[in-house]
């Protein structure tokens, strides 16, 4: 049984659903139930960013109108089998099977958004400190010691930016001891990391953030036109440390760019790793490598030491706003199809698919009360060797590749088929 939470894009901004699937069922596993919560709220309060804290459980959110809160998951806790007899319970009702409580809220953190110009959020995180730190598109970063802290005022930090220049990505290097440096970029603003004052040295005494690495953008091309930089999200390498960063950046142009600050400020190797250029909306680790997602449909695996495709998740249309890793076992993801999916990391299966109704941008497993890993070993029919169990799951893979292949095929003759239209009009015309 998976238990997932997604906010919605517009007036409902949590939605919390139960799913479990039969060891030997094929097809992905549907809600048992869906429970909305925070109603209430407008396309002004929507949702922008969701963080399910490791240390406590529970689900920070940030908002369109410049509020951060933070809601207590402990009733979302009850044992596998209680949760199915009250869903037996409530079979046909519509109310709420579980209730997020809102124990902690700070308003007016930034002006309420108006227009594109506006400020407004575009990153939640808790580091390894436990640190609620929260950054704007402006380069304001405000963070709190605890997520019980929120009732209180941050301390405030401004990265430094030059005119015009906007922050679209902001990520906290890994480590307790190493929070205060922090990478961000954005649309003409190119990768820089800074060193920002401990916190109880500024409750004392202001300080401000010092750089610590500015990044070079990249030779000119070939006909010495400039290369654009719009970078979308930034990730910390595993074994990254202050004195050596080692920073993955990705692109509004579908590439990855991989900077080494013991080997200089230029990108190491920059690699288009989507088809088409497509704009990279986010990207996280999973299981030591890289899962990347755009704006037409494509999750893709990486190889995060050539940039290479390892594998795809299929069945995704339009954009996918969210990734999230459980465990380095399963990949969930939502977007603005209006399903919240879920993927078996190594055999690439969909496990779960729930229909939410409404966009989402923001997804978090919650948790999972028997791992997959032992589902999938119960496949195997009794007898029957690991061999065998995963011969037919190749099969399966191969039906599913073929099926693909069709559809690809059929989607390119009807775009010949529109393109030599195309060629008779135009020679018609002429």
């Amino acid at each position: 049984m998976f238990r997932l939470i997604s906010p919605a894009t517009f007036a409902k901004p949590g939605f919390g659903a139960h799913t479990s699937k039969p060891a030997d069922d094929a097809s992905p596993a549907q809600a048992v139930s869906i429970t909305t919560h925070a109603e209430g709220n407008t396309r002004r309060s929507k949702v922008l960013q969701l963080v399910h804290s490791k240390q406590t459980g529970n689900v920070i959110v940030s908002r369109l109108n410049g509020v951060v809160e933070v809601y207590d998951t402990s009733k979302l806790e009850p044992a596998a089998e209680q949760a199915k007899d009250r869903v037996e319970e409530d079979k046909g009702s519509t109310g709420t099977l579980d209730l997020l409580q809102l124990v902690y809220e700070h308003k007016g953190l930034i002006p309420p958004f108006e227009n594109k110009d506006s400020e407004t959020f575009i990153d939640l995180l808790v580091d390894d400190a436990g640190r609620v730190v929260v950054a704007t598109n402006k380069g304001s970063v405000f963070i709190w010691s605890g997520e019980d802290k929120i009732n209180n005022e941050p301390v405030k930090f401004t990265l430094p930016l030059n005119e015009n220049e906007i922050v679209e990505s902001f990520q906290v290097h890994p480590g307790k001891e190493n929070v205060n440096c922090v990478a961000y970029g954005g649309k003409e603003t190119d990768l820089r990391v800074v060193k920002l004052p401990s916190l109880e040295k500024t409750k004392k005494q202001k300080g401000q953030p010092a750089i610590i690495f500015k990044a070079k953008n990249l030779s000119n091309s070939r006909l010495e036109l400039r290369v654009p930089i719009h970078i979308k999200k930034l990730l910390f390498d595993k074994t990254s440390s202050p004195n050596h960063l080692k920073i993955y950046a990705f692109t509004q142009w579908g590439d990855m760019r991989f900077y080494d600050s013991a080997l200089g400020r230029k990108p190491r190797f920059s690699v288009l790793v989507l088809p088409k250029k497509a704009s990279i909306i986010h990207a996280i680790w999973l299981d030591g490598k890289l899962v990347v997602c755009d704006n037409t449909g494509i999750v893709v695996k990486v190889d995060p030491s050539s940039g290479s495709q390892i594998s795809k998740f299929k069945g995704h249309i339009g954009t996918t706003h969210a990734l999230d890793n459980f465990q380095d076992s399963i990949l969930a993801t939502t977007g603005s199809d209006r399903y919240v999916r879920a993927y078996d990391n190594e055999t690439r299966e969909c496990i779960v698919k729930v229909f939410v109704g409404t966009q989402s941008n923001a997804v978090a497993i919650m948790e999972d009360t028997e791992s997959w890993q032992d589902r999938r070993r119960r496949k195997y029919t009794p007898g029957a060797s690991r061999e065998e169990g995963m011969t037919r799951a190749n099969n399966g893979e191969q039906r599913e590749e073929e099926e693909s292949s069709d559809e690809e095929e059929l989607w390119n003759k009807l775009e010949s088929n529109i393109t030599q239209r195309r060629k008779r009009r135009r020679l018609a015309l002429a």
